[in-house]
């Protein structure tokens, strides 16, 4: 799992590093919800490329709806471990229904921008393999 738990792991701790730093809001909570999504969906979808060595691989759009519905769950259940975390202990990490609905959001996009970007990475280097083959270099 070396290859794929770094990039959420490395989320983790940029963003206790730059919230004492800089505070949460404004900007770092949302770049890191950002970089959160990001990561998760890259976390899920090389899982699902090593696990698939083992199990059979999956077709690339199942890894996609797979990455991008489990991401969608970690932010989920993430918002509501806040939220019992404000009940619970009196911390103040949701400061507004509008906050965890951004924070969801933020994270569904940073999945959704990972998920694009890895399909046209893909597809550039598919092309050039072609292009390769059809010159015999």
């Amino acid at each position: 799992m070396r290859e794929a738990a770094w990039a959420p792991a490395s989320v983790l701790v940029v963003h206790e590093v730059a919230a004492r730093m800089f505070k949460h809001e404004p900007y770092v909570d949302p770049v890191m919800h950002f970089l959160g999504g990001s990561a998760i969906a890259f976390f899920v979808y090389r899982a699902c490329r090593i696990g698939g060595k083992f199990l059979g691989a999956p077709s690339r759009l199942v890894m996609d709806l797979l990455a991008f519905g489990l991401t969608n769950s970690v932010a989920l259940v993430w918002e509501f471990a806040e939220f019992l975390s404000d009940r619970l202990w009196g911390t103040h990490t949701q400061t507004s229904v509008l906050n965890t609905v951004r924070d969801l959001f933020i994270g569904m996009m940073g999945a959704i921008v990972y998920l694009g970007a890895a399909r046209v990475l893909a597809s550039v280097a598919a092309w050039r393999e072609s292009q390769r083959r059809r010159t015999g270099t």
